[in-house]
């Protein structure tokens, strides 16, 4: 049941936060007279379609459809009611279900909040491919990421915002905070981050913790299967780099990256390393929509081509339950598949999160028999 609860700051005029089961992976940020976009936080590769949303009010006897729109005014007194009533602004944070929730917990180290945006300073900008760059920001003051949690950033010009996933956050201090960011044409957020130059101050609020990635948290797992697409491998780099450093919890990782071509393998030569010299523990293996037979890559690939299937699944992934009654229960039950990617691949491999993030495992992992305690498929 969703228990809605506050925390934000006082002030007549000040943006309010709304984040509701209706608007799972969005939050909307907007003051009273001023409509504002809500979108989907971007935590990988995969372009989502753009609302706006406006806030009226019906009188007593009317219809919504018939509902005239309010007036300045009428939105101006209606949220200095509201803040009189609290502390003038009001996040609303959804309880946690079993696959987690976008918000479910909160960190307000030195130099982000999450209560206030922050204007944090662009150091460096570095191009991976055509589309895509990786972004340094220098933060304020070192502070703590905590792994596997969000920043969002605000687009100030059309009062629009996005989550990124940070690249290495880890469990130590550190003052700078790196994004990877594929430009698209639809994504307002993306083009205004591709636009800026170093030197250029972005706000940002955060961080949110999308799935408990800590050393301490991951000791309570055996084997963790991940399926990643594209710039979803964010989300699973500091979860690898967390489990593979533990000083005494050995958790096996098994990486299944998928992308659209070779090129869009990002930190492919990391991975390659990791998997290296943890051997034990790490094992990657990719697959591309298409190998370009034009290219010399044409020739030197070894990894699959083709959408993620079964076949690939199979002896990488964690064992599904539904195949371990009498056998390997105690090893399924210390297992978990995260998957990160685009949203028509997610559905693809283990079926539409919703909005709830409690709906069946479907797809291709459906198939096999994976349930939804063995699955966790992060917020679009």
């Amino acid at each position: 049941m969703f228990r809605p609860r506050l925390i934000s700051t006082w002030g007549s005029g000040a943006p309010l936060a709304i984040s509701s089961p209706l608007f799972v992976g969005r939050v909307a940020l907007f003051k009273p007279t001023l409509p504002v976009r809500v979108l989907p936080a971007r935590f990988y590769s995969q372009s989502s379609p753009r609302t706006t949303t406006t806030f009226n009010r019906t009188k007593p006897g009317q219809t919504a459809a018939r509902a005239p729109r309010a007036s300045t005014a009428t939105n101006v007194i209606t949220f200095l009611t509201v803040s009189s009533i609290g502390v003038g602004a009001y996040l609303y944070q959804w309880n946690k279900s079993s696959e987690g929730g976008i918000l479910g917990s909160f960190s307000t180290p030195q130099g982000l909040s999450i209560e206030n945006w922050t204007p944090i300073l662009l150091t460096n900008v570095t191009k991976v491919t055509d589309q895509a760059s990786i972004f340094e920001f220098r933060l304020p003051k070192p502070c703590v990421i905590p792994v596997t949690s969000a920043i969002y950033v605000k687009d100030d010009e059309i009062q629009a915002m996005r989550a990124y996933t940070p690249i290495h956050s880890t469990e130590k201090e550190q003052d700078t905070i790196q994004f990877l960011i594929k430009r698209y044409g639809e994504g307002q957020v993306s083009r205004f981050i591709h636009s800026a130059q170093p030197g250029k101050k972005i706000e940002m609020r955060g961080p949110v913790l999308i799935w408990p990635g800590s050393q301490h948290e991951l000791e309570k797992w055996d084997e963790i299967g991940m399926i990643a697409g594209g710039t979803g491998i964010t989300a699973m780099l500091p979860i690898i780099h967390s489990a593979l450093t533990h000083p005494d919890k050995k958790v096996r990782i098994s990486l299944l990256f998928a992308a659209r071509s070779p090129e869009e393998l990002y930190f492919k030569d990391e991975l390659d390393q990791l998997s290296t010299t943890f051997s034990k523990q790490f094992r990657v293996v990719y697959t591309v929509d298409a190998v370009p037979t034009s290219s010399s890559a044409a020739s030197d690939w070894k990894g699959h081509v083709g959408y993620v299937d079964e076949k690939m699944l199979k002896g990488l992934m964690p064992v599904p339950k539904a195949t371990t009654e009498g056998a390997s229960t105690q090893s399924s039950e210390r297992s978990i598949v995260l998957i990160c990617g685009p949203e028509s691949m997610v559905k693809h491999v283990a079926g539409t999160r919703g909005l709830s993030g409690q709906e069946p495992i479907r797809g291709v992992m459906g198939t096999m028999g994976y349930q939804k305690d063995q699955v966790f498929r992060f917020p679009n």
